[in-house]
């Protein structure tokens, strides 16, 4: 699961995990959001799809490009 986060969406799940056991959630969560924050609205943006939740109208959490 981790290599397929990482080829396709550029983040690590296991990174992750080790951020949090290091630093703690709520440090976790602040650096999240400073990183997939929207620029229009400064909602959260989906590392799925790249869209926000606020702005963008979303069917499906992913999306095929075809």
């Amino acid at each position: 699961m981790d290599d397929r986060y990482r080829s396709n969406y550029k983040m690590s799940v296991k990174d992750n995990l080790e951020y949090i056991n290091k630093m703690g959630i709520g440090k976790f969560i602040e650096e999240q959001y400073r990183k997939y924050r929207c620029s229009k609205c400064g909602g959260l943006i989906s590392i799925h799809n790249r869209k926000c939740f606020k702005c963008d109208s979303i069917t499906r959490l992913v999306e095929k490009n075809t």
